[in-house]
Order: structure tokens, then sequence, then C-alpha cells
């Protein structure tokens, strides 16, 4: 092959190399899904008001978040309480509502008064059931066990992270003949990615509402 033969296959050959090159660099790359996100929402400051919850069956206080108030409450004495599943009824004394401003939900109290040491451990039975409802919807549970003997203060506060109904449960006994049982329960779809600033901030008042929480005499 003379000279002149292989300088035009060479020319050819780079030809042939630059627009497969070419054809190499406008290929797009195959788009990546970018992960959801939440604009986080503008709380308002957590200040607080000593509100006092009075019934005919007792009566207690606690520090409430000053953009939540006080809504209706009912005296049950004859109804029975129905929880997601008509095996777990028992009769209560009085339902309490907490409106939660912003949110759009609410906190409901629950107050038992109850007789004997047997009838005690029923309710925390019944509480730790109606745990267990939300629990089979959860990704994870963590609980806090309070200890207040000065004032007669125990219970236990369940947080459950997931997409379930209540992402909040809690009880509260004076061990002797009162018991109240607390749930939250937001007017919404349960999206725990998109819920959880709000939950976060309720989280902070409920501990406030727990540490502060205290029996009338």
């Amino acid at each position: 092959m003379d000279k002149s033969s292989r300088s035009i296959i060479g020319g050819i050959t780079g030809l042939f190399v630059a627009i497969l090159c070419g054809l190499s660099a406008c290929k797009e790359k195959a788009p990546v899904p970018k992960p959801k996100t939440y604009l986080r929402p503008n709380f308002p400051e957590h200040t607080y008001t000593n509100t006092l919850v009075k019934h005919p069956c007792f009566s207690y206080h606690f520090d409430l978040n000053s953009y939540y108030s006080l809504g209706p409450y009912s005296l049950n004495q004859s109804r029975a309480f129905f929880y997601f599943n008509q095996r777990l009824i028992t009769p209560f004394n009085a339902r309490q509502i907490i409106e939660l401003g912003p949110f759009n939900g609410r906190l409901e109290l629950f107050s038992f008064v109850f007789p004997s040491r047997d009838s005690l451990n029923r309710l925390i039975n019944f509480s730790n059931d109606l745990v267990d409802e939300d629990k089979i919807k959860a990704d994870s549970i963590n609980f806090t066990r309070f200890l207040d003997p000065e004032h007669r203060i125990f219970g236990t506060f369940y947080r459950l992270y997931g997409n379930v109904a209540n992402n909040f449960r809690f009880h509260i006994t004076d061990s002797v003949n009162r018991f109240v049982l607390g749930n939250v329960m937001l007017e919404c779809s349960p999206n725990y990615d998109s819920l959880q600033p709000s939950l976060d901030y309720i989280k902070e008042d409920l501990d406030r509402f727990l540490t502060s929480f205290r029996w009338n005499p």
C-alpha cells in the first residue's frame, strides 16, 4: 500500500472516531428522580397559660400553649367508649377536647374514676391495647414513663412514628381513683414525612403538658 492510500485510510478512520465521540457526547444522561421535599411551616413561639379543666368527676390543671384552646366537653357516664375495635370498650366519665389551633386537630382527654386497684390495671391494659391498635401501622414507637410521687402523677407517654392515625398517646393516674387517657387527632391524611415538623412542635407542648399536670384537690 503506497503512502497516499495509507493517508486516505487514516483520515477516514479518524473521521469515524470523531463522529462516534460526537454522538457519545450528545447522549443525554438518564434523569435521576429527586426526593420529595416539604416546606417547613413557620410556627408561633411556645408560650403557655396555666389552664383548669373542671368536671363533676374530678378536675386538673396544666400549662397549655396559648395558641390552643379548651373545646367542648361531655359527660358520658352511661355511654360506651369505642376506639378502632369494638373489643376495646370501657365506660368513661368525661371527655374534654383541646383545640390545637393552627394544626387543625385536637387533643382528646378522657377522664375515668375507678374504684379499685384491679380497675386501674384494666384501664392501663386498655390504654396499652389502644397503642397496640396503632402500632400495627407504625414504623417504630418510643415510650416514656413518668413518676412524680410528690404530686401523685404516674403514667406513660407514647410516640408512634409512621403513617398512623394517632402519633401520640398517653395516660396519667394518681393510682388511687383518677385516670386520664389522652391522644392527639389531626384532621388530615396520615403522612408522617409532611407532618413531622408539626408533630415535633406538638410534642414540645405535650412534654410541657405532662410536666405541669396537677390534680385539683
